[in-house]
């Protein structure tokens, strides 16, 4: 018996329920009407709760209690909770506020995520205790909820709640707004360490082999925000830092705290610098990072004081610790260390603002990161970010950032680009229309005002509003509908030079026409001559406006130089023609930003390939890596959109364009290699090798295959999945071979990161006998199906494979589903968003239309998909006759 949250008292009323629904029970079921749907009613509010779990990780099962004080707002004899997978054994109510009296009441099953407690007379309104025990699942093929997960033969138990799984760990109200304190006590194996949210408050022997540890009391937290992790973990100190001195500690599976170290090393200065931002000092006891081996949603996860990573985010081997791996824990960490204030000190009120917690944490991260490491690469990543959302936000039923979520299936749907990317990027535009004192002033006022509560957008927009009322209107252009403005642009110097500029929603082809609808947005030009340029800037409100340039005209002009403004420029045919003149004035962040720019508009065939492939041509040997791989980008063209007799010619054009840097960069790191260096050869080696089709280099991959195979020291972790997908792809007769090793590291090594890559190389085969095998691997129960659907996701994603890969989907996507993860199988439509045919899209429907209704974030992304694919099909029809004619007439 689980104790209350306060002693009893002499006068109590007891209410008492019984559900053994696996004893298969009668219950009573309420009318679907009276059933609530994806929010509780609020006449009951929780204000603690205390959850008593025995978790083994060795085991399936779990055995819980919880008590839950209380408020009734409203008399009422129905109290609904939810729950999900839960088998509750008893429950009772106790109050002081009248003479004992015991009530036998019934259960009433509402849905699969919501139980009634129905008493025999109304609860009175005040204050109260809930207490329920009750079993629950851990679930071993899953990652939702209480899950388990193997690192080197031991079990771990972990949790991910987030963002309604909280439920299957716990009756209670899983609603972001019902923030409520936890005192949280684990009965675990005696030997094995258990950490939460807070520090441990007291431990004690609580049976032979059993020890009971109770956690310190949090402040007020949402239901998913609850996290504990069970096993025998390493604990490395990572020291204190901040305002408090917060003590941080890395906790990883037993054997592997020695590849803590950078993150160790790093966490100290990220959490100081947010701290700074805010002027509020970390909110919690205690800053812990853990690992667990493999996620099926998200990378990591902001729990404050036990922040979840999988393990390759967190954790590397010295001869892992690549500037790209360093690079992705400082990103991951900074946003989620932004998470304790966006998020966790004040959280959003409902799922329709998640943009308050995952926008303002990614743009919180690139702007804590450029202050620590200016030159390690996140303004680049903002200006993926800006790429990523206008991909996702040119589409026809693109959401808005602000999107009401009304049913289950959207709430997961929202933790998508437009949430992250758009959101990331409409704050940075603000945040240079406010300047960086007057925007982090709003933000502040924000956090105070708010602090341990739950915030609306109105809230923020509030905050800002103190700062600069008219930035306000123009915010919620972006942050309530969706789409993403075009501002065409072109020079007319027929009398005083001008701008002439035109916005419009962009409207890739293929897409319906939409109403004519304009934004307000600071836009920036730069414009000279060969000898340098200037710069002028406007606020943009009309559909259509001019802005005079105080000089001769120009010979060139190019618009959001600093990639800081979402909108995407097109320049008239004449200004991109006139871009070569601009040559000594720009640098190779214009150029990023112009090539992302083209990039986009040539897929969406808005732009002809006559322009954008020369545009690469000239930037192909530019000494930036970040611009050549950018440039790659461009030049890189759909593979069967290249007509048979242009296939030699787009692989010699390929060649001549980018073989002589491929080579030079080798397949191998070179000791001085950044973390751009580093993504460009990951890029450009393959792209040289399968679509310029480079023998000598194909050559290099399968020998360095070759000799991993016999010694994984001749290969570093940060190139083996690339060369193994080049080497497999590239095999010919060889390639039975090559498979069947790579098939027996997947069977018995013991590296996660290893089998992933693996994984994914087999993804790469284009022999179809050896393609079914490959797949096969994910029903076969020797092979673990979080890992080897990673086979079936590269399979389907390119050209030379999908036709294999989606007929094994089709035989046996019944199969597979029943031994993958539920949660991650909504996102199977985005596995096959780049196909091009009808026929493919035909085959999709047919696969997944009556499938997806019912799956988390399944019916958006399926949705979604089938857009990508129609705009591709609508491309495809407009560009290819005049890629092939750019292509034939290449020497």
């Amino acid at each position: 018996m689980c104790p209350s949250l306060h002693p009893l008292r002499a006068a109590t009323i007891a209410f008492a329920i019984l559900l053994t629904a696996a004893a298969g029970n009668a219950l009573a079921q309420s009318g679907a009407a009276d059933v609530p749907g994806l929010r509780l009613p609020r006449d009951v509010t929780p204000l603690a709760y205390a959850p008593r779990l025995t978790i083994d990780p060795r085991d399936e099962r779990f055995a819980g209690s919880i008590d839950i004080r209380v408020r009734v707002e409203r008399s009422t004899a129905l109290v609904w909770l939810n729950a999900r997978n839960l088998t509750l054994a008893s429950a009772r109510a106790t109050t002081a506020a009248a003479p004992a009296e015991f009530a036998v009441a019934t259960i009433e099953q509402g849905s699969d995520d919501v139980v009634g407690l129905r008493f025999a007379r109304p609860l009175p309104v005040g204050e109260l205790t809930l207490s329920i025990r009750y079993s629950g699942r851990i679930e071993s093929v899953s990652a939702v909820g209480v899950f388990r997960q193997q690192d080197r033969g031991a079990w771990y138990a972990f949790t991910q709640f987030e963002p309604l799984d909280a439920r299957r760990a716990f009756p209670c109200f899983d609603e972001p707004d019902r923030k409520a304190a936890w005192t949280l006590t684990l009965r675990v194996p005696e030997t094995l360490k258990a950490f939460a949210n807070m520090p441990v408050a007291t431990q004690r022997v609580a049976a032979p082999g059993w020890r009971e540890v109770t956690f310190e009391t949090s402040p007020p937290l949402p239901s998913y925000l609850l996290a504990f992790a069970v096993g025998d973990f390493d604990v490395v100190d990572a020291g204190r830092a901040g305002m408090k001195a917060t003590p941080i500690s890395i906790i990883t599976p037993r054997g592997r705290g020695g590849e803590a170290a950078y993150a160790a090393a790093n966490t100290g200065e990220v959490l100081a610098a947010t701290e700074k931002f805010f002027g509020i000092a970390y909110p919690f006891r205690k800053l812990d990072l853990i690992a667990y081996p493999l996620s099926t949603f998200g990378g990591a996860m902001e729990n404050p004081g036990l922040i979840t990573y999988t393990a390759r985010t967190l954790l590397a081997r010295p001869d892992e610790m690549s500037p790209g791996f360093k690079q992705r824990f400082l990103g991951f960490t900074a946003h989620e260390i932004a998470h304790m204030w966006f998020g966790n000190y004040v959280t959003m009120a409902w799922w329709d603002d998640l943009w308050l917690n995952e926008s303002f944490a990614s743009w919180m991260a690139s702007t804590i990161l450029m202050e620590l490491h200016p030159k390690g690469g996140a303004s680049d990543f903002r200006a993926f970010q800006r790429f990523r959302a206008m991909n996702a936000d040119r589409l026809p039923s693109a959401r808005r950032v602000r999107q009401p979520v009304t049913e289950q299936s959207e709430v997961k749907a929202a933790f998508d680009g437009i949430t992250y990317a758009k959101g990331e990027s409409i704050l940075v535009m603000f945040e240079a229309w406010l300047g960086p004192e007057k925007f982090r002033a709003g933000v502040r006022r924000y956090m105070g005002r708010h602090a341990w509560g739950n915030a609306t957008a109105e809230d923020f927009f509030t905050a800002l509003a103190a700062t600069d009322a008219a930035l306000v209107p123009a915010l919620r252009g972006f942050v309530e509908r969706p789409g993403v403005p075009v501002l065409d642009v072109e020079l007319d110097c027929t009398a005083e030079p001008r701008l002439v500029l035109a916005q419009h929603r962009f409207e890739p082809a293929g897409a319906a026409a939409k109403a004519a609808e304009h934004w307000v947005f600071p836009a920036c030009f730069e414009y000279g001559d060969a000898s340098g340029g200037h710069e002028v800037c406007a606020l943009v409100k009309e559909a259509r406006q001019s802005l005079p340039l105080p000089a001769a005209c120009p010979q060139w002009v190019i618009a959001n130089r600093s990639g800081i403004g979402y909108f995407l420029p097109r320049l008239s045919p004449a200004l991109y023609a006139a871009l070569p003149a601009a040559r000594r004035t720009l640098m190779p962040k214009d150029y990023v930003g112009l090539l992302i720019d083209v990039t986009l508009l040539t897929q969406s065939a808005v732009l002809p390939y006559s322009v954008a492939l020369p545009l690469a041509a000239t930037q192909a040997d530019n000494a930036s890596a970040r611009v050549a791989r950018r440039s790659l980008g461009l030049a890189t063209v759909p593979e069967d959109w290249v007509a048979v007799d242009n296939a030699s010619k787009y692989a010699t054009w390929v060649r001549e364009l980018f073989a002589g840097r491929a080579r030079a960069l080798g397949w191998l790191p070179h000791s001085g290699d950044d973390a751009e260096t580093m993504r460009l050869r990951q890029s450009m080696l393959p792209m040289v090798t399968l679509r310029g089709k480079d023998a000598a280099l194909a050559g290099e991959a399968q020998q360095l295959a070759r000799r991993w195979l016999a010694d994984r020291q001749a290969m570093p972790p940060s190139v083996r999945q690339v060369v193994l997908q080049t080497a497999i792809a590239t095999a010919g007769h060889d390639a039975p071979v090559l498979f069947d090793a790579l098939v027996d590291v997947v069977r018995t090594s013991k590296d996660g990161n290893e089998r992933a890559d693996v994984y994914a190389a087999l993804g790469f085969v284009v022999d179809p006998a050896l393609l079914e095998r490959a797949l096969a691997l994910a029903l076969d129960g020797e092979y673990s199906p979080r890992e080897s659907t990673r086979t079936l996701r590269e399979a389907l994603a390119h050209q030379a494979t999908r036709a294999v890969a989606l007929g094994w989907l089709e035989r046996n996507i019944v199969a597979l589903s029943a031994r993958t993860p539920v949660e991650s199988q909504g996102f199977w439509p985005t596995w096959l968003a780049s196909a091009c045919t009808p026929d493919e899209r035909a085959r999709m429907v047919a696969l997944f239309e009556s499938r997806v209704a019912k799956l988390e974030a399944g019916p958006r992304s399926y949705r979604e998909s089938l857009e990508k694919i129609d705009l591709c099909i609508a491309a495809r029809k407009i560009q290819q006759a005049p890629l092939n004619a750019f292509l034939a007439g290449v020497k």
